[in-house]
């Protein structure tokens, strides 16, 4: 994981303008359930992901203390990169992980967003905007993590 020092430079602050890089997308989830990504009307955090990943792996606790930190102050959304469901189901249930999971079965949402590199998690406010892009695996449990998640909301 990332030292603390580290993880403020690896916490890419987003101009207003940016907007544009990060196209709202629709994604199934595991159930066969649309929804909006990022999602509408509240802070949202997006990570792009995959199983073959293993600094997305090394995330997958970190990111899921943040949802029971933070309550609903946001919406996680972990967006699979191409994989099939059988193989994210069996992921999640065989590492115990709570979380929902979107499908991003052709990398569209992925390629519209310019991500090139896993896992990259993009942070947005309540109004859609991106405030925040993280490139590579971060430690999501350090106090800088938590200002970079905090001010989505303030």
């Amino acid at each position: 994981m990332a030292s603390s020092a580290s993880v403020a430079s690896q916490v890419e602050q987003l101009k207003p303008t940016q907007s544009a890089a990060f196209p709202a997308f629709s994604a199934l989830d595991l159930e066969g359930r649309s929804t909006k990504v990022p999602a509408p009307g509240r802070a949202a955090i997006v990570n792009f992901w995959a199983t073959w990943c293993p600094p997305c792996r090394a995330e997958m606790p970190l990111l899921q203390q943040l949802t029971e930190l933070y309550g609903d102050k946001f919406q996680l959304q972990l967006v699979n990169f191409k994989e099939r469901p059988a193989t994210i189901q069996r992921y999640m249930r065989d590492s115990a992980w709570s979380m929902p999971v979107l499908l991003d079965p052709l990398g569209e949402g992925a390629a519209a967003w310019g991500v090139k590199r896993y896992p990259t998690t993009v942070g947005f406010d309540a109004q859609g905007k991106p405030r925040w892009r993280v490139v590579g695996e971060l430690d999501w449990s350090t106090a800088e993590a938590g200002k970079a998640v905090e001010s989505l909301w303030r």
